[in-house]
């Protein structure tokens, strides 16, 4: 099974049950909201503001 979402892209470890506990935690709690990069409507945490994608350009710099 692939793990997958818009706040930290693709999910490794997860045999770990502990991983996958955090995993379901976090979608549990995502909200669905405007990407301020990408302008895409996402499901992230309710204090983040950009998608993965857009804070992976972000920390390498990209003007996004």
């Amino acid at each position: 099974m692939i793990y997958y979402d818009d706040n930290f892209g693709h999910w490794d470890d997860m045999d770990e049950e502990e991983n996958r506990a955090f995993y379901q935690h976090v979608q549990r709690t995502n909200v669905r909201k405007k990407c301020q990069g990408c302008g895409k409507m996402v499901m992230i945490q309710p204090s983040y503001s950009y998608c993965n994608s857009c804070a992976d350009k972000r920390e390498r710099g990209y003007d996004i």
